[in-house]
C-alpha cells in the first residue's frame, strides 16, 4: 500500500507543477523597470504575459483590432489573437497550458486588463505603468469583479491565454 500512496503523491506533484509552470507568478520586477519595458508593455502585454514592446492591442496581432470601445469589440479582438472566453468561476482548467485575465471597461472610454496570477491572487498593469497587485483602494485584488476598479464599472467577463495559442501585437 506504500508504493501506492507514493504513487498518488507523485502524479499529484507532476501536475501541480505543470499547472505551476502554466500559471505566471506575480513578479512586477521583470515588468517595472521604469523604462523600455514598462513604459512599452501595458495592460494586455502584461495580462497575456507577453512583453512585445508594441503596447499590444486585443486584435492588431489577428488582423482584427477592435473598432469600438465596448466589451463585445474589444473582446472580439482578443478572441481573434487566440484568447478564449470562459466562466471567471470555472477558469481554464489544467488541461492544456494556461492561465486566466479578465476584460473591464470605463464605458466609451477605455478597456483594461486584469491576470490571475500563480497564488490565486490577481494584478495588472495599468499602460504605461508599474504592474501591481492591489486595486484602487491598496487592497490586494482576490477577484477584479469585486475590486475598486475607479472607472473601469463595467465587468466583460474572463478569457485564458494558452501558451502557444495567443499572439498578440
Amino acid at each position: 500500500m506504500d508504493w501506492f500512496l507514493g504513487l498518488v503523491q507523485r502524479i499529484v506533484q507532476a501536475i501541480n507543477d505543470y499547472i505551476v509552470r502554466c500559471i505566471p507568478a506575480y513578479d512586477p520586477s521583470a515588468w517595472n523597470d521604469a523604462n523600455g519595458i514598462q513604459y512599452n508593455n501595458n495592460c494586455y502585454n502584461y495580462a497575456c504575459n507577453i512583453q512585445t514592446n508594441t503596447f499590444a492591442q486585443p486584435g492588431r496581432a489577428s488582423g482584427n483590432e477592435y473598432t469600438s470601445l465596448t466589451c463585445s469589440s474589444v473582446g472580439a479582438g482578443a478572441q481573434s489573437d487566440g484568447l478564449a472566453p470562459t466562466n471567471c468561476d470555472d477558469g481554464c482548467g489544467c488541461a492544456q497550458c494556461c492561465h486566466l485575465v479578465a476584460l473591464v471597461m470605463a464605458p466609451g472610454f477605455d478597456f483594461h486588463w486584469y491576470r490571475r496570477d500563480r497564488d490565486g491572487t490577481w494584478s495588472h498593469k495599468p499602460g504605461g505603468t508599474e504592474a501591481r497587485n492591489v486595486d484602487n483602494s491598496g487592497h490586494i485584488i482576490t477577484d477584479p469583479r469585486t475590486a475598486d476598479r475607479g472607472p473601469y464599472t463595467q465587468f466583460c467577463g474572463c478569457y485564458c491565454v494558452c501558451a502557444g495559442k495567443v499572439h498578440i501585437a
